[in-house]
């Protein structure tokens, strides 16, 4: 049984326009709830609100809506040919930042990755760990230059190397967000990060090109992907790393 964290801000999060209303059940694909320490079949919604909210927590799919978690995780499957468990912890309006070793919101995500990777261990045996991130779009109307962003990123991901074990962190890179060079500074650091660190890998760069065409925005949220973009960026990306992981 493989494991995959996801974690980021809103688009990671969920925040489209409605809950899907196609919502199949896949055989082998689960997701960990803290609250219950259960591993219950993943489907929309995804998620759960833990820790202080709105400060320092992680939270479900906003309004129970859709992400891209469940198509993620069905062309991983297809590819790896492997059972998953995905943990989800994002938050939406946060910085790269927020997530650092230091800081509340880390601990409160890392409680919930130790208490899934624990009960993962407990029910089956353990396959690999694998991160996901997208994040980035408030480091662009913040104005974060591509140096910090990257350093903090590689902050970010070898404490989780250190922690968890994970075996890869993927990224999938930032559509745009303010529309203008703030965001292809998050761009270019993304990319620079996983041609400098090894660690990392670009599962995608799709979000992108569907962040300008207003057929793939959730018309309630500018900036944020509907449930059809959102199908797209998971299974591209998913299978991406179903790819790799059955390389190694």
């Amino acid at each position: 049984m493989d494991i995959i964290i996801f974690g980021g801000q809103s688009n990671m999060q969920g925040q489209t326009e409605s809950l899907p209303s196609e919502n199949p059940v896949t055989d082998g694909i689960f997701e960990y709830r803290f609250i219950t320490d259960s591993l219950k079949p993943l489907c929309h919604p995804v998620g759960e609100d833990i820790g202080e909210r709105d400060v320092n927590d992680i939270a479900a799919a906003h309004m129970g809506h859709g992400t891209l978690v469940p198509a993620f995780c069905r062309g991983y499957k297809e590819v790896a040919g492997r059972d998953v468990v995905a943990i989800h912890a994002a938050k939406g309006a946060t910085t790269i930042s927020d997530w650092q070793q230091d800081t509340e919101r880390y601990h409160i995500a890392a409680r919930k990755i130790s208490k899934g990777i624990e009960k993962v261990r407990k029910e089956y045996p353990l396959g690999k760990i694998f991160y996901v991130w997208l994040q980035g779009e408030s480091d662009a109307i913040k104005g974060t230059n591509g140096y910090d962003y990257m350093k903090f990123l590689i902050s970010y991901k070898n404490s989780l190397v250190k922690d968890f074990a994970i075996d890869k962190f993927g990224i999938i890179k930032v559509g745009y967000y303010v529309h203008d060079k703030r965001d292809e500074v998050i761009m270019q650091s993304q990319e620079k990060t996983v041609k400098t660190d090894k660690d990392f890998i670009m599962l995608t760069r799709v979000a992108t090109e569907l962040s300008e065409n207003s057929a793939f925005i959730n018309p309630s949220a500018p900036g944020h992907y509907n449930n059809r973009a959102m199908d797209i960026i998971g299974e591209i990306a998913g299978r991406t790393l179903g790819v790799y992981a059955k390389s190694i």
